[in-house]
C-alpha cells in the first residue's frame, strides 16, 4: 500500500530547508571629518599645541609621526619636535554605533632643530659642556630602580643592593654637549622587559640627540627629551624623563612606563644613576 505525505507536512519540511536571511542592518553614516587646531606654543618654535574641536565622536586619537609623544588621546596636548622639517599631524575619530573612522590632517613646519644652551644643569649633565662628554650608569646601592603608580612612588618594586642584572650595570648613558649627542652603550646586550626580563642582543641606534626643556615635567620639573625609541635606564621607559635631581655625581630620573608599541603604560619608573 502506497503512503502519501500530507500536504501541510510537505510545507513544513520545505520551510525547514529554506535558509534564514536576516534583514539588512542600517549602519550609521560615515562621520564627518574631525576638526582640530595646531598652533605653536608661545615662545617655543619646536612645540605645537593641538586642540580637538570636534564633538559627538565615540573615540579619537592624535597621531604625531616624528614628534614626542607619538600619539595622544587628550583633547588638548602639546607635541615636541626635536628636528626641523615638515610634519603631518592627523586626528582620527570614530563615530557612534560602528559608523567608521574619519580623519583630518594638518602639516606643521618646524623651522630649526631644537638646540641646547650651556647652563648649570646642562653643565652637570654633560661634564661642563666640554667635548669629552659625561656618562652615567646605574648605582649599585639599593633602590637603583623604583616602580610605582605615581611619580616617585615605590609600591610595586624597589631594587635591593646589587639587585640589578650584569647587563644593566654595564650600561652607559652618555651626554655630549657638542651636537647635543646622546649615546647608549650597552656592551652588546640589553634587558628585554617584554621577554621575561632576560638580556638579549641589542644594537642601540647611533646619532641620537638630547635636549633639556625647562618646567615641562610633572610638578614643573625640567625634562630630558630623547628621540622616539631612545631610552635611559630600561627599555620600557622614555623617551621623555623628568629630572628629579641632578648633582655632579648623581642623576635621578622619572619616566612613565611605556608599552612595547610606544603607547603609555600604567605606572612610573624612577632611576638613580651615578657618574662613571
Amino acid at each position: 500500500m502506497k503512503k502519501t505525505i500530507p500536504f501541510f507536512a510537505f510545507l513544513l519540511a520545505l520551510a525547514a530547508c529554506t535558509p534564514f536571511e536576516e534583514s539588512d542592518i542600517d549602519l550609521p553614516a560615515q562621520p564627518a571629518a574631525p576638526i582640530f587646531t595646531a598652533e605653536f606654543l608661545s615662545g617655543d618654535p619646536n612645540r605645537v599645541v593641538v586642540t580637538n574641536l570636534s564633538a559627538g565622536f565615540f573615540d579619537f586619537t592624535f597621531d604625531f609621526p616624528g614628534g614626542i609623544p607619538a600619539k595622544s588621546k587628550r583633547a588638548v596636548d602639546t607635541v615636541f619636535y626635536t628636528n626641523a622639517g615638515d610634519f603631518v599631524i592627523t586626528l582620527f575619530a570614530s563615530g557612534e554605533g560602528g559608523g567608521g573612522v574619519s580623519q583630518s590632517s594638518k602639516i606643521v613646519n618646524i623651522a630649526n632643530d631644537a638646540t641646547a644652551q650651556c647652563d648649570p644643569m646642562v653643565s652637570l649633565l654633560t661634564g661642563d659642556c666640554e667635548a669629552p662628554g659625561k656618562c652615567w650608569t646605574f648605582t649599585h646601592a639599593a633602590e637603583a630602580i623604583r616602580v610605582g603608580p605615581t611619580p616617585g612612588s615605590e609600591e610595586w618594586y624597589k631594587s635591593p643592593v646589587n639587585g640589578l642584572q650584569d647587563a644593566q650595570y654595564d650600561d652607559q648613558f652618555c651626554f655630549y654637549f657638542e651636537g647635543a649627542k646622546f649615546q647608549y652603550a650597552n656592551n652588546g646586550q640589553t634587558v628585554d622587559p617584554w621577554a621575561g626580563y632576560v638580556a638579549v642582543p641589542f644594537t642601540p641606534p647611533t646619532n641620537q640627540t638630547w635636549l633639556i626643556t625647562k618646567g615641562t615635567g610633572d610638578g614643573g620639573k625640567d625634562q630630558i627629551i630623547l628621540p622616539v625609541g631612545a631610552f635611559i635606564g630600561t627599555w620600557d621607559s622614555g623617551p621623555v624623563y623628568d629630572i628629579a635631581s641632578l648633582t655632579e655625581t648623581e642623576l635621578v630620573l622619572r619616566s612613565p612606563i611605556r608599552n612595547q608599541n610606544g603607547s603609555p603604560g600604567t605606572g612610573w619608573f624612577e632611576f638613580t644613576l651615578v657618574k662613571i
